[in-house]
């Protein structure tokens, strides 16, 4: 799954190249967005067991956040850049505006503790917790929730 934006007014047109896109590499997406704030949420299928599709579909997943850039979006819409996105920051800005990044995010984590080796990430949402929960969420010593 992806997470990109675009412009609203380019959602048609983009979700045409998607699929030129996917025609194209031989691998099936199936787009999920948010129509009224231009989110894409494409999910790249493909069959591991097909020698060379899980690199076609690596590839489709990058062309398309080149086509979010390409119109006018962003590479993250929601959630952030983490280690499969952090290669297209320099396809979105110039290093002064990646170094200035750097130094904030150094400014408020000196110690590199929130999620190292991640570029520039957003807090999870509870909603985005992975796995099943399995009862309440601990107290901590003082007994407010943590997160």
């Amino acid at each position: 799954m992806q997470d990109g934006v675009i412009p609203r007014t380019a959602l048609p047109e983009v979700l045409r190249r998607i699929g030129e896109l996917a025609r194209e590499r031989g691998v099936r997406v199936a787009n999920v967005f948010h129509a009224g704030d231009g989110n894409l949420h494409p999910l790249v299928l493909f069959d591991d067991s097909v020698p060379g599709q899980a690199e076609r579909a690596e590839e489709a997943s990058g062309a398309i956040i080149d086509l979010c850039i390409e119109y006018g979006g962003s590479i993250t819409g929601e959630h952030g850049v983490g280690l499969d996105k952090s290669r297209y920051m320099p396809k979105m800005f110039s290093p002064e505006d990646l170094d200035t990044m750097q130094l904030v995010r150094c400014a408020f984590d000196p110690a590199s503790l929130c999620n190292p080796g991640k570029i520039f990430p957003t807090p999870r949402l509870c909603g985005e917790v992975p796995g099943h929960r399995r009862g309440p969420r601990p107290a901590s010593a003082s007994g407010a929730e943590i997160f």
